[in-house]
């Protein structure tokens, strides 16, 4: 029975949430991810087989991660003020430049990637043979025949960190909408990537990544109106996310596909796998699981390691599994990685780290400098991506990380510095 996890879950995410009186402290928000990422798919997709180990291991990590945050936590005094610190008005101004500058970069990305595929393809200026390109660009990258040139390539990486700004302004904008809707444009950017490659990938990551930095734009607004509306925000923008997602994975699997007929219930089944399987998927996976080689790492970081040639990096990195007749998926989640890498008592010993180090970057002096988003927006974004598989998983990704934390540190050196 699926019940007794999921009741132990909520329990525990009740409790650290009457404890830490916000539903973005750590063990808080994974508990509440979790909860969503097992009750979902039970109700949905009950014919998908389950095993009972994988389901109380989700529930002892996700214990774990609430145990650390629990531990880590203390009572911080409460200040309504919203006034920021100078340093901070000067980080934002910096990283609204670095917004700019990445935006004009990955629309440069895109439109070279278009020009690219168009006279790759041959396509011609005809609608009907633009909307071929994703199905064309699909088959080669399959085919391990994809290869863009170096201009391409790393421009649209910039669309990645664009997002986590984006989010992390959204977070602080009370300005008007006109403005505001300036902050969504590497969104766009995602979209219009995902849409030429025939790609989820894309339009998923770029979500996750302006959500989770928008997220973390909270820990700044301390007051009690942000408090008192924070949950419904969170379902507003969980719901948005949601939605955005869905329609463009149907648009996408239809262009994929080279615009053939979709029949209704194949469609259904494809979205019932990918957004459903994962729980299957890793529960039989665990429930079989016999003795293996630790990677130490080599999973969950994958593309790092495949960056500096340490280990090749497949496409679709694991092997496909049936969870039900006919249907099969090869998303396992990032327990499989951490497992795999990591042992089931080990990476239970690293949730309670993580979930405590996290905690106490959550409840640092939250208006010193806007360097601990960063920590905290990879916690958020690592939880949110978490059903599918790590999200360090991706260079682009880690690299966004880097690549705003940069402007970040210039702006507090370069402040401190003029201060002194």
């Amino acid at each position: 029975m699926a019940v007794l996890p999921i009741i132990v879950i909520v329990c525990t995410t009740g409790i650290i949430r009457y404890m830490s009186k916000t539903w973005l402290s750590p063990g808080a928000f994974f508990g509440l991810c979790w909860s969503f990422f097992l009750i979902v798919p039970v109700i949905f997709t009950q014919d998908y087989r389950l095993d009972q180990v994988g389901l109380w291991y989700i529930a002892v990590f996700t214990m774990a991660i609430g145990a650390g945050s629990v531990v880590a936590f203390r009572h911080l005094p409460i200040d309504n003020s919203r006034i920021l610190d100078p340093l901070i008005k000067t980080e934002l101004k910096a990283i609204k430049t670095t917004f700019i500058i990445f935006n004009l970069i990955s629309i440069v990305g895109i439109i070279l990637l278009f020009s690219y595929a168009t006279s790759t393809y041959s396509v011609g200026y005809y609608t009907n043979g633009w909307m071929s390109i994703p199905n064309l660009i699909a088959i080669d990258r399959y085919g391990g025949n994809l290869n863009y040139p170096f201009v391409i390539k790393y421009s649209l990486y910039f669309i990645y960190p664009a997002n986590l700004i984006g989010g992390l302004i959204m977070g602080f904008s009370h300005g008007p909408v006109r403005m505001k809707l300036l902050w969504f444009t590497p969104l766009l950017l995602a979209l219009l990537l995902g849409i030429i490659e025939g790609a989820r990938s894309s339009i998923l990551l770029g979500l996750v990544l302006f959500f989770s930095s928008w997220l973390s734009a909270f820990m700044y607004e301390k007051n009690k109106k942000t408090k008192n509306n924070l949950l419904l925000k969170l379902a507003l923008g969980s719901g948005t996310f949601i939605l955005i997602f869905t329609g463009f994975f149907i648009l996408i699997q239809w262009l994929r596909q080279g615009m053939d007929t979709i029949i209704i219930d194949l469609l259904l089944s494809k979205i019932q796998a990918y957004f459903f399987g994962y729980l299957s998927a890793f529960t039989q996976w665990a429930g079989q699981l016999g003795q293996f080689e630790w990677k130490s790492g080599l999973t969950t970081f994958a593309g790092p390691f495949n960056l500096v040639g340490i280990m090749e990096r497949p496409l679709g990195f694991y092997d496909p599994v049936n969870i039900s007749n006919g249907i099969s998926t090869n998303i396992f989640t990032a327990f499989r990685g951490l497992i795999v890498d990591f042992s089931i008592s080990g990476s239970i010993a690293l949730a309670f780290i993580f979930g405590f180090m996290v905690q106490l970057i959550f409840q640092k002096e939250i208006k010193q400098s806007l360097i601990h988003i960063i920590p905290i927006s990879m916690f958020y974004a690592f939880t949110l991506y978490s059903p599918l598989i790590s999200i360090f998983h991706y260079n682009s990704i880690l690299f966004s990380w880097v690549a705003i934390s940069i402007p970040i540190l210039l702006s507090k050196n370069g402040s401190m510095a003029y201060n002194s």
